[in-house]
């Protein structure tokens, strides 16, 4: 699921505000409906280690279908 970014003129915040709420209930429905599709965000506890160089840049860019 990509969210899309497009130029909205004159979109009132309540309207920006109500789209951003709609587009995060779906993708938790997506989420929750299907759970092999969720993207585990990886995590490396405080001090104990550190994400090779260039892994923060990589996964996110698949993340956000930049790749």
């Amino acid at each position: 699921m990509m969210l899309r970014i497009t130029a909205r003129r004159f979109e009132s915040w309540a309207a920006i505000r109500a789209r951003m709420i709609r587009e995060t209930e779906v993708f938790l429905e997506l989420g929750l409906r299907e759970p092999s599709r969720q993207v585990l965000i990886p995590a490396i506890p405080v001090g104990r280690g550190r994400f090779r160089p260039g892994f923060a840049q990589t996964f996110w860019a698949q993340v956000l279908g930049t790749s």
